[in-house]
């Protein structure tokens, strides 16, 4: 399927309130691409005005050269013929129809005969391994395999385009994280563009090929996943994406204490800048006695959150909380005073965009 485009895509419930603001994005052919943001970010709206069931109030929706919503041609597709399948955050089973009969309700809808009906559900189901239940009813099924009975709902129709409105959020954890595997797997086995709303930022990292950040409206970001992590493009992507999150320093007009320290640092580099913020991920906080050529400061331990895995430190530098990740047992107690150091820092702007990332990795010193 050629790629999905929006161009100055925008959508106004009146009142000159916009949930979505002169939105550019491009969804390449075979991605999976998550839309991140928090609550409100107008994330569902554009995945509804892609699927047909919301019309923009401004600009262009296409598939390659098809035109599906154009504002000032007077265009506007509707949703069932646009060969895209959409998959809700409650499941939307019928309660009276079998798992099967479920699979084939979109295929009987379109007059496919019975025996295709059959095959194509059959294998819908075997794909996303809940083939052992095609003959039960939904109230019989987990939340995990009433989900799977959704997708293959979906998958079954043969869309171009699976779409998916944070259908993972019903489920407990272990759950979500066997659906996480699950429409991975489906995805590289189908082939199928998917896009994916979210807020959860672990369920972008992990399944995505292209994460699109949004807030208030606005695309704050499209990139792969772990390159947004690593140069995440302005302060609320730094602060967003990542737990715990980044901690980003405000460096005044006459900086002291932690803000004064960092400053300090980052001008004596070669190169060194006047950021307006500096921001230090948790994991990239170490203790101990510091190599060359790094910052480090005393911190006071406030705190020692075990997680089995990995152990969250709350710490008190000069005049200011930090959080340190650690995944190997902190050697040590609240109020114990610890040297902490950090081989990376991340420099952003006035504007909250980010100036560049100081890693001591990279520059060899």
């Amino acid at each position: 399927m050629p790629n999905i485009t929006l161009r100055a895509v925008a959508k106004s419930y009146g009142g000159g309130e916009y949930a979505v603001k002169n939105l550019d994005l491009t969804v390449p052919d075979g991605a999976f691409m998550c839309l991140l943001g928090p609550s409100g970010c107008g994330k569902t709206t554009t995945l509804r005005m892609i699927a047909g069931l919301e019309q923009p109030t401004a600009g262009t929706i296409a598939v390659g050269d098809r035109i599906l919503d154009s504002v000032a041609q007077g265009l506007y597709v509707p949703p069932e013929k646009r060969g895209m399948g959409l998959v809700f955050q409650n499941y939307a089973l019928w309660p009276h129809l079998s798992v099967r009969e479920n699979v084939e309700f979109g295929l009987r809808m379109r007059k496919v005969p019975a025996a295709e009906r059959r095959a194509r559900a059959e294998a819908a189901l075997t794909m996303v391994h809940v083939d052992a239940a095609m003959d039960r009813y939904p109230s019989q099924l987990s939340g995990g395999q009433q989900q799977r009975v959704a997708l293959a709902r979906m998958l079954a129709v043969n869309p171009t385009v699976l779409l998916l409105d944070e259908p993972l959020s019903n489920l407990d954890a272990r759950l979500r994280l066997e659906m996480r595997a699950e429409l991975k797997r489906i995805h590289e086995e189908s082939g199928a563009t998917i896009v994916f709303v979210t807020h959860d930022q672990l369920e972008a990292l992990t399944m995505a090929t292209d994460v699109a950040v949004m807030n208030e409206g606005e695309l704050q970001q499209l990139a792969a996943p772990m390159e947004m992590y690593a140069r995440p493009a302005n302060r609320f992507v730094a602060e967003f994406v990542g737990s715990p999150p980044m901690a980003i320093v405000d460096i005044g007009p006459s900086p002291g204490g932690l803000a004064g320290s960092l400053l300090r640092f980052v001008e004596s580099r070669p190169g060194g800048c006047a950021p307006a913020g500096v921001g230090i991920r948790p994991e990239a906080l170490r203790f101990g006695a510091p190599p060359g050529s790094v910052w480090s400061e005393e911190a006071l331990v406030e705190a020692i959150l075990p997680a089995g895995s990995s152990w969250t430190v709350r710490l008190r530098v000069r005049d200011t909380e930090l959080y340190a990740l650690s995944y190997i047992p902190v050697e040590a107690a609240p109020g114990d005073v610890l040297t902490c150091w950090t081989e990376q820092m991340h420099l952003f702007g006035e504007d909250g965009a980010r100036m560049s990332t100081w890693d001591r990795a990279e520059v060899g010193a």
